[in-house]
């Protein structure tokens, strides 16, 4: 039988170790293959390119505002308001849109979008509050702006082309579909090859040591708020446009979705640690679940249950594979350090500073 602290000496990885490391990598992907074989064999019509492109045109608005939602967990922020800023600005287009030309009514609810983002980012990083209170506080801000200034009625565009954006495809792909995957593309491409991809995950893995490096962290972690802000009305757009109509109350449980999908993806809510691909992920995950409870005619409210589960789930195995990962990093520098096998009572002793509190 291999010893581990023995192969950690001799510069080797024990397979525990490999396996782990595997497991927490891609977990999420054997996750996702196992639930659509498992939908797919329940119902074959799962799998047809117009079921397909379906889900993705119904996940769009969610799929693309967690594009933004993982930008600011990575920096070990997080944003409550992007159900609120989606129902606000879809209401700013469909208000917009019954009078002036499309292109002015989406844009000015993107910079409305962007707008209360950066005030979501000032409140944060400059006035300092918690990110859990500053945008659960603005979330009931924005809210109740959309309440007094609509006066809680909707508004019904009637203009045909304001509908391009939600309804219109391309050899049957919709648009809004489309712009979701460009969307995931671009963040990933920005995470994975870009300066800024790079100061996001040195900023949420140490902003001690992000600050003392010269980068100026609290610049950072605000633009993040104004991307969420951003995508949070791109897919409010996409939404009035889908529906020619909006509310003040428009899908309110959407933020639980956005939320799940990058938790679920396995993105840290610690910071520092995750990947588009892993928001890809799990968007694919919960859709197909959604989807494939449709396709069964299960009751919807179990998929409340789901979720929640899912998301328990997620942060125990985040938080059980974070300590592993302590655990054997620790063990390591201790090899390193004394340049012989750690002896068991050493070993317990570097296990307990990591997981005690």
């Amino acid at each position: 039988m291999s010893n581990p602290d023995a192969d950690l000496q001799h510069g080797k990885t024990p397979a525990r170790v490999r396996l782990s490391s595997t497991a927490r990598t891609y977990g999420v992907v054997f996750a996702l293959l196992a639930i659509v074989l498992v939908v797919t064999a329940a119902n074959p019509g799962f799998l047809t390119f117009a079921n397909l492109m379906n889900i993705s045109s119904q996940w769009a608005p969610a799929g693309i505002m967690a594009v933004g939602m993982t930008f600011v967990i990575l920096t070990g922020g997080f944003d409550l308001s992007v159900g609120a800023m989606y129902a606000l600005t879809a209401v700013t287009a469909a208000a917009l849109g019954q009078t002036y030309p499309v292109a002015i009514a989406f844009s000015i609810a993107l910079l409305v979008g962007l707008v209360m983002g950066l005030v979501n980012g000032v409140l944060v990083t400059v006035a300092q509050v918690n990110p859990f209170i500053a945008t659960l506080g603005t979330s009931f801000a924005i809210t109740g702006i959309a309440l007094v200034l609509t006066g809680n009625r909707a508004y019904v565009v009637t203009n045909p082309e304001f509908a391009w954006l939600g309804t219109g495809r391309w050899l049957g792909i919709p648009y809004s579909g489309a712009l979701l995957v460009l969307f995931l593309i671009v963040g990933g491409l920005v995470l994975w090859r870009t300066t800024y991809g790079r100061t996001l995950y040195a900023v949420g893995g140490n902003p001690s040591a992000s600050r003392l490096a010269g980068i100026r962290t609290r610049a950072v972690a605000a633009s993040t708020y104004v991307v969420s802000g951003g995508t949070a009305a791109i897919a409010g757009v996409i939404t009035a446009s889908t529906l020619s109509s909006a509310q003040p109350n428009l899908n309110p449980d959407i933020v639980f979705d956005v939320i799940t999908v990058v938790v679920v993806g396995g993105t840290s809510l610690a910071g520092g640690y995750g990947a588009m691909w892993r928001t890809a992920v799990g968007l694919g995950i919960l859709a197909t679940i959604q989807n494939g409870f449709n396709l069964l005619n299960v009751n919807p409210n179990y998929q409340n249950i789901i979720k929640g589960v899912i998301i328990v789930s997620a942060l125990a195995l985040d938080a059980y594979t974070r300590r592993a990962a302590a655990r054997a990093a620790s063990r390591r520098q201790l090899v390193e350090s004394t340049g012989d096998e750690i002896s068991p009572s050493l070993r317990d002793e570097a296990t307990r500073k990591e997981t005690t509190p």
